[in-house]
């Protein structure tokens, strides 16, 4: 029997998907507006990188990407309808599902160029600890990539080559960071976690398109650190979550999801824990990008979802947690009568303080009336 769908963000336990299909976005760009912080330290990184703001909204193509494989998940089928519950929502994942590869993967890959470029201190970040799981994680997708995508890459002995953007990786031995030319690599941000002397700890991650939050601060803590800003997560699913990661096996992987909407459609967005706090609390709203109305949240608010999968390394018994976002503008659901009911309802029956926590406040009348109105049309 399936877990009941639940959303949430940038954690293992915001509740399981209602991502859909993808189309392209257009992201030329990242900066986001700076935000008031809790850690000094950590606001003076976020504030300096997200000091510039978009001053353009690119208004996305519509339709649907082709895919280079025909992995086409459309996750409101797996939603429940009815009341709100938090669940951890994991299914068993075939493990050529690993990783997936599109028609978007040039755009960005490009934009992970340029965010590693501008921006490394605050996507990637590594302990002492994690290096020799890092080294396997690169391991694994040269083993993985060439032979589920072998259009893609080619491996020929110690070198790894992505064709679409003529780049090469020394798969053991090179000059570059592995958890570097993994984010180089992939489309999917990678959180490595391990046991550190008893306890599980996020010790590794290659974040570069955070849903509103910051890798900086999380880095280093234990899953119930990670997860503190959470509503019902300590209540309702902690120890769930904690069972499962003691008895997750490097044979079996698992997959899940979260949803969000969104006004704005860049992959790059930080926001720090404060922030995160303050919006969950009712006591603080995220300033929108632009002004939205049901009339336009068609094209300017999108649905951001996240296709996560856990699998736990055979060599250092390390756990990856990958995270592939995908963006879609609202009109899309407006042509398709069932998957807009399944948000819609979603949307309708999801608590305040998860309307908070996820910074949806602000834009959630909007695309209530949006989505219903396009369900009468």
């Amino acid at each position: 029997m399936k877990s009941q769908i639940s959303p949430g963000s940038a954690s293992l336990a915001r509740g399981l998907p209602t991502c859909f299909g993808r189309a392209p976005v257009r992201r030329n760009s990242y900066g986001l507006r700076t935000n008031a912080v809790r850690a000094q330290a950590a606001a003076t990184t976020i504030e300096n990188a997200t000091a510039t703001t978009t001053k353009h909204m690119y208004e996305p193509t519509v339709g649907k990407a082709t895919t280079v494989k025909p992995t086409e998940y459309n996750y409101t089928k797996q939603m429940k309808p009815g009341p709100y519950r938090m669940t951890m929502g994991l299914e068993p994942m075939n493990p050529a599902d690993w990783m997936e590869i599109d028609s978007l993967y040039e755009e960005e890959m490009q934009l992970r160029r340029k965010i590693l470029e501008d921006k490394r201190h605050l996507v990637i970040a590594c302990q002492p600890c994690a290096n020799e799981a890092c080294v396997e994680m690169l391991q694994m997708l040269a083993d993985f990539l060439p032979k589920e995508y072998p259009e893609h890459f080619q491996k020929q002995g110690n070198i790894l080559t992505a064709m679409k953007t003529n780049e090469t990786f020394e798969v053991e031995g090179g000059a570059m960071d592995p958890l570097e030319a993994c984010a180089r690599i992939v489309q999917e941000d990678l959180c490595i976690m391990q046991d550190v002397e008893g306890t599980l700890r996020f010790t590794a991650g290659a974040v570069l398109f955070p849903q509103r939050w910051s890798l900086l601060e999380k880095i280093g803590a234990d899953m119930q650190a990670i997860h503190s800003p959470v509503p019902k997560f300590h209540k309702e699913v902690s120890k769930p979550v904690d069972a499962f990661m003691q008895r997750l096996s490097p044979p079996k992987p698992f997959w899940r999801a979260n949803w969000a909407i969104t006004d704005h459609p860049q992959l790059f967005q930080p926001l720090t824990e404060e922030d995160i706090t303050s919006m969950t609390a009712g006591q603080k709203k995220r300033d929108a990008f632009q002004e939205v109305t049901p009339e336009n949240a068609g094209h300017t608010l999108f649905t951001r979802c996240e296709r996560e999968t856990l699998v736990r390394f055979p060599n250092t018994q390390a756990i990856l947690f990958t995270i592939r976002t995908y963006i879609r503008n609202l009109a899309w659901y407006a042509a398709r009568p069932d998957e807009c009911a399944t948000l819609a309802d979603a949307l309708r029956n999801l608590p305040e303080d998860l309307t908070n926590y996820k910074t949806m406040a602000h834009i959630k009348d909007q695309a209530q009336e949006y989505l219903d109105s396009a369900i009468k049309t």
